[in-house]
């Protein structure tokens, strides 16, 4: 994982020096720094923590008062209906966990647990789909900032016990 955080690193430094001018912008920022935060980034987030708690402060509230969460929890629902591709499916759970990554660096968390609890379930109720994306989920529910945050990231726990059900008991 240590080259997935050295390209967020430069993605991050890209952003900031790019600007960062709407809600948009400051979505995929958090998004970013979310992710690298979440693999251990520490000092390389200064600049952007920076950002966040300053001059971007009023940008972030705007994004959080714009996110349609329900939409992203939608979108798990329908892929656990069995007709979704592998790729629709991956792509459903990493939004999401793009919206949690992001959420937790903008310490707005919080105001996602409730969501975080329910794509859990969902995805508890009707593992079998999400199997094509537990290979993934093992390295990422293993980090320490997933453990720190259960609360929000149980959803990646249920996608790794999913993987029970393409490999069987």
């Amino acid at each position: 994982m240590n080259q997935e955080l050295d390209v967020l690193v430069v993605q991050l430094d890209e952003l900031l020096t790019e600007g960062i001018v709407d809600a948009e912008d400051t979505l995929e920022l958090a998004i970013v720094a979310g992710l690298a935060a979440r693999l251990g980034a520490g000092p390389a987030l200064a600049d952007a923590e920076k950002w966040r708690d300053g001059v971007g402060a009023d940008l972030v509230k705007e994004l959080w008062d714009e996110v349609d969460v329900d939409a992203l929890i939608e979108s798990i629902d329908e892929v656990s209906g069995g007709n979704a591709t592998d790729e629709e499916i991956e792509e459903a759970v990493f939004d999401f966990d793009d919206l949690v990554a992001a959420a937790i660096w903008c310490k707005r968390g919080a105001g996602l647990r409730a969501a975080a609890r329910k794509v859990e379930a969902l995805i508890r109720q009707v593992p079998d789909p999400f199997a094509v994306v537990a290979d993934l989920a093992g390295p990422i529910a293993r980090l320490p900032a997933v453990a720190e945050n259960l609360d929000l990231y149980g959803y990646w726990l249920a996608v790794s016990d999913a993987g029970i059900h393409r490999d069987g008991p």
